[in-house]
């Protein structure tokens, strides 16, 4: 059993002691449970809401949502043989105690039993302290179980549970990660805080889930506070719960990657921080869409696959092609695979290379027949990029720049420079960066700066053994980028 520090024995007992739940708490937990039912459909496609026990028509099938018409909330379809079903949310309240941020952790459990009735119940199983560590104060009650392989929360009181008594929650995995925040309390508890003027209050009420200590954690200096007001106020809700990865400056074309005319549609449907992504990567005002690709999402931010598979094809093919095998399409296979038919030189505009039958055994053939012609098929691909970047060579009468011509010229830049240059083969080759090198005029097969561009800017430009070049090196690096590389674009 984990030890509880006096000071935190403290501020339980005087939790306990007040233990009166905050106003607006019944009503807060009733409007919870509603989503926690179901439809149930029987013979000759009739179906009946649990929540407001509705009878209707419906032609949807089962393990499919559909919209009762009376109640308007939208539940997943289940057989009418149905025995046993349950949910489980978290709920959380915050509060302070002795000027302490303390969480107070609820379970909502809805059980719809074999005559299809549902029974909710709400109870406490978990506390946390809010500390700026990273490692997270929690403890929980005698409702959660003990055992080591499985978290049970007890509902019944069938038996004496004392959920007064507290114990250090002390296992190597998470107990809780995301709860729906009571939001009635907060602004009043953030009054005298540092949160004072977050609207955290209002992304409570307009997102779901929320990981509320992060949110405080990661958000306790006056910058990131202000990030998270700004986009509260912008009402991009669920876009302040990440307001870490935005910028408190700039154009809103720099804060959010795309242009201010989709604001009205971010705002509309309070997108989240992975639409956000995906909307930068297909362009286009479709939630339809947009949630389609978020299946192809494995956790959140994580949309590597689809920006990888947007570099050789559009989006809206990849939601084609996916649709044509039912979803049922590994994206880490086919960005690969992707990469391997490019460098081959195959067509990808043509449906017949960009939309393989059978994805394991395509991208299996190709992998075979890259790591047989792997040196030879680069070589190739960087003589074609050659000569598509030709057109953006340039020289003064000190200095020229010039795309890499050749693998071996890329080696022999690495070799002289002392730099990794020779790793970028591939990515040049496949067009996700351009190489140059600059030379001297008099002295051209002798390496002086090695660059890379990135959409018509200059990335890096690095010196031997990846030292910054000169004032005059970087003027005349500048003077083409500006009258060459941004002309091009």
């Amino acid at each position: 059993m984990g030890y509880v520090k006096v000071a935190y024995r403290d501020i339980f007992r005087q939790l306990d002691y007040h233990s009166n739940l905050p106003t607006g708490w019944d009503e807060f937990v009733n409007k919870q449970a509603k989503y926690q039912n179901l439809i149930i459909k029987s013979s000759k496609n009739k179906c009946h809401c649990t929540n407001c026990s509705y009878d209707f028509i419906s032609n949807k099938k089962v393990n499919e949502e559909v919209k009762c018409p009376n109640c308007h909330n939208k539940y997943l379809i289940k057989r009418s043989n149905l025995r046993y079903y349950d949910f489980k949310d978290y709920l959380s309240i915050l509060n302070i105690v002795n000027n302490t941020f303390v969480i107070r952790y609820f379970e909502l459990k809805t059980i719809i039993d074999a005559e299809h009735r549902s029974h909710s119940s709400a109870v406490e199983f978990a506390r946390e302290i809010l500390t700026k560590n990273w490692y997270r104060e929690i403890f929980v009650n005698e409702r959660v179980s003990k055992c080591l392989c499985h978290i049970y929360i007890y509902h019944n009181n069938g038996f004496y549970i004392n959920d007064k008594k507290w114990r250090e929650y002390t296992r190597s995995y998470s107990l809780i990660d995301y709860s729906i925040v009571f939001p009635n309390n907060l602004k009043k508890l953030f009054k005298n805080t540092e949160y004072k003027y977050s609207c955290i209050w209002d992304i409570a009420k307009h997102s779901t889930y929320i990981d509320l200590p992060k949110l405080l954690k990661n958000n306790s200096d006056y910058a990131a506070i202000n990030r998270i007001e700004r986009l509260a106020k912008m009402k991009l809700y669920n876009l302040a719960l990440q307001a870490n990865q935005f910028s408190c400056s700039g154009t809103f074309q720099e804060i959010f990657g795309v242009s201010k005319d989709y604001y009205p549609f971010m705002k509309r449907n309070n997108i989240t921080y992975t639409q956000l992504q995906i909307l930068r990567l297909l362009k286009e005002k479709d939630m339809k869409k947009i949630r389609y690709l978020e299946n192809f999402v494995s956790y959140v931010g994580s949309t590597y696959d689809l920006e990888e598979i947007a570099e050789y094809i559009s989006l809206n093919r990849f939601i084609r092609y996916s649709k044509m095998h039912h979803r049922n399409v590994k994206t880490y296979l086919y960005k690969d695979y992707l990469r391997f038919a490019k460098l081959l030189g195959f067509d990808l505009k043509n449906n017949r290379y960009a939309f393989p039958k059978n994805l394991e055994e395509e991208h299996d053939k190709l992998e075979k027949q890259f790591e047989i012609q792997n040196e030879l098929i680069i070589q190739k691909a960087i003589i074609r990029r050659n000569k598509e970047l030709s057109i953006n060579k340039f020289h003064d009468k000190k200095f020229i720049i010039l795309p890499a011509p050749t693998l071996k010229s890329l080696q022999d830049e690495s070799k002289q420079q002392k730099n990794c240059v020779r790793t970028y083969a591939e990515k040049y080759a496949n067009g996700k960066c351009d190489i140059y090198f600059m030379r001297d005029v008099k002295k051209p097969k002798h390496s002086l700066v090695t660059v890379e561009v990135k959409n018509n800017k200059i990335v890096q430009s690095r010196i031997k053994c990846n030292n910054s070049p000169s004032e005059k090196q970087l003027e005349f690096l500048n003077k083409w980028e500006q009258n060459v590389l941004r002309k091009v674009a």
